[in-house]
């Protein structure tokens, strides 16, 4: 009986681990959405399909993909070591530097916080 309870709780410990991040992505696809019209459904269906052609308000410029970093960095590194972001070479992204590696990486967890919104 502990065990399924213990179950539980990392179950949902980990449901809500990325919460906070994936309502801020959210808020942000609404801004866009908002300012240039589209529903929810399809704006989120094509950045999955078409990640850099779609842009997401707020996360446009390197800068502001940095800031977003900063902010959320710990969730975001998080969900980069679940997909095993990491165990590939810069490189394998086209990362020529460390600020370069940081701006994508960013956008591929961003990339992962969307699909968990088309659940």
């Amino acid at each position: 009986m502990k065990n399924i309870r213990i179950r539980k709780f990392t179950e949902a410990i980990e449901a809500s681990k990325f919460q906070e991040v994936i309502d801020e992505v959210k808020s942000l696809i609404e801004s866009t959405i908002e300012n240039s019209g589209g529903d929810f459904e399809s704006f989120i269906e094509s950045f999955i399909k078409e990640p850099n052609e779609v842009r997401i308000e707020g996360l446009i410029n390197e800068s502001d993909i940095y800031d977003f970093y900063l902010k959320y960095r710990n969730q975001i590194d998080e969900s980069l070591n679940d997909i095993n972001f990491y165990d590939n070479p810069p490189s394998e992204i086209g990362a020529l530097g460390l600020y370069e590696y940081t701006i994508k990486g960013t956008m591929i967890s961003v990339q992962e916080f969307v699909k968990q919104l088309s659940k």
